[in-house]
């Protein structure tokens, strides 16, 4: 308890001292707002509070209705950190009432800005599946397949010769059949989301009667439509919209005259980048053997795409603005998609920002969220030295530009 009381200065007149000081040899504090970080230098002290002349332009804190704000700065090696009151703001200072207490933390290990002028950036993220695809070897295939599995482990493998291979195999099975891997053009299909999001099997058994698309199914790897339906109800749909697109999908399938149906999710790694899709018509059913040489099939395709490295051609990445920046992390709001997009913690992301006309690819988790204003902290995790040179060039570049404002 002694250490952590060490760690918090609560004494009026030493808070008020400190801010002194800051104003005597010019440095930097940082304002946290909700949505942004903003720079500025202490201008004056009083005996009941101070004022910071603000270094960005964008801030009108008349319109945001706050009461109070964070502020941090480095003094002493420590990070100081403490919550201030505001008490008038006239463009480009604010006034606010010295802090009841300051805490501190170990020195920042890397500085923090915010870009003078807008970064666009965009953000991609894994949508984990439910069941990650389980590893195969020939005991685990049907025998018929065998040939088949031998070509997808080629070190050379030639990925367009091995779908033709399952192609066939597949109309084998049922004449309706295609390989569809995804594109820009339907990543965002409805059978697209299913697959990607379940990692299962999409299985039909009468596609006339509504309710083999969101009956119950005691199985780890097979699902219908009402995987989607609850994703749907978990989000806010009425119940009566749900109802209507319950009605669509069947409708979609009856006017293709389809009387069964089957999507089997492709996987790379562990990311479905498309699916095998077969349908019967006039009456005709598919049976679970039909289903089990179908995800045998999956299993192979997904052995010869992570030979060959093959990269499907669609990008789903989310439109964001960049809010803030150090060489270890970057804060993003996401300005683009339709309706509020929600993000786990953990989740595995990518982001691109451009860099002084130069792309920079950086990877890292989601540490950090606010679904409501659609605010994203992530952590670098693998970043070389050629990322980690242009980042922390932008970064000084951005510090010396905001020294140099008067």
């Amino acid at each position: 308890m002694a250490a952590a009381k060490e760690k918090e200065i609560s004494s009026f007149e030493r808070i008020k001292r400190i801010i002194g000081i800051l104003r005597l040899d010019g440095r930097e504090v940082e304002l946290h707002f909700p949505h942004y970080i903003e720079v500025g230098k202490v201008s004056d002290t009083t005996a009941e509070n101070f004022k910071i002349r603000i270094s960005g332009s964008t801030v009108n804190i008349n319109q945001q209705e706050l009461d109070f704000i964070y502020l941090s700065f480095i003094f002493s090696g420590e990070e100081l950190f403490g919550q201030c009151p505001i008490t008038k703001h006239e463009h480009p200072y604010l006034t606010m009432s010295y802090p009841d207490i300051f805490k501190s933390r170990t020195k920042r290990r890397y500085p923090r800005i915010r870009p003078l002028i807008p970064v666009s950036a965009k953000l991609k993220y894994k949508r984990f599946p439910q069941r990650r695809p389980e590893r195969a070897s020939p005991k685990d295939l049907p025998v018929k397949y065998s040939k088949l599995y031998w070509e997808a482990q080629r070190e050379s493998v030639d990925i367009k010769k091995l779908f033709l291979l399952v192609g066939g195999e597949m109309k084998k099975i049922c004449p309706q059949s295609q390989i569809i891997i995804y594109s820009d053009k339907n990543i965002n299909t409805r059978d697209a989301d299913v697959m990607r999001k379940s990692g299962k099997v999409l299985y039909i058994a009468d596609c006339t009667l509504p309710e083999s698309y969101t009956r119950f199914i005691p199985s780890e790897k097979i699902t219908n439509y009402s995987f989607y339906l609850e994703e749907k109800r978990s989000a806010g749909v009425s119940e009566e919209e749900l109802k209507e697109e319950l009605r669509m999908i069947v409708e979609e399938d009856k006017k293709e005259g389809r009387s069964s149906k089957a999507l089997v999710p492709i996987f790379s790694k562990d990311e479905v980048i498309g699916h095998l899709k077969v349908f019967t018509k006039d009456g005709g059913s598919l049976s679970y053997e039909a289903l089990s040489d179908l995800m045998a099939l999956g299993v192979i395709l997904k052995i010869g795409i992570e030979k060959a490295r093959f990269v499907p051609a669609f990008d789903d990445s989310i439109p964001t603005d960049l809010l803030n920046i150090s060489e270890g992390g970057i804060l993003l709001q996401i300005t683009g998609g339709e309706g509020k997009t929600s993000i786990p913690e953990g989740a595995d992301a990518q982001i691109k920002i451009l860099i002084n006309d130069k792309e920079i690819v950086l990877r890292g988790n989601v540490c950090r969220k606010s679904d409501e204003q659609q605010n994203y902290a992530i952590q670098f995790t693998k970043i070389d030295d050629d990322q980690k040179n242009a980042l922390k060039g932008f970064i000084d570049e951005n510090i010396e530009k905001l020294q140099g404002k008067e």
